[in-house]
């Protein structure tokens, strides 16, 4: 997954890049097992303060996003979420 976005009037290109990637099962064998994923995210944007990030996320996360996003969308479109199982 990535996006970003040219800045009008001859600025400074700005580009964000969100990379999902590297599913683990955490606690495997146990009732409680989970898979989170390393979501990488790199941006040159002056809005950011870091400019690269790195953390791991449960899929339930994902889906309170979503649902977030959803609610401030307004007329946007937010994608649906692949599968769980894929």
């Amino acid at each position: 997954l990535g996006s970003g976005f040219r800045m009008l009037e001859n600025r400074e290109e700005e580009l964000t890049t969100v990379r999902v990637q590297d599913p683990r099962v955490q606690n495997e064998g146990s009732w409680n097992s989970y898979v989170d994923y390393k979501i990488f995210l790199h941006t040159n944007s002056k809005a950011f303060t870091a400019k690269t990030s790195c953390v791991r996320r449960r899929y339930r996360e994902f889906v309170w996003l979503r649902r977030q996003l959803q609610k401030n969308a307004g007329l946007v479109p937010v994608p649906e979420l692949p599968g769980k199982s894929s």
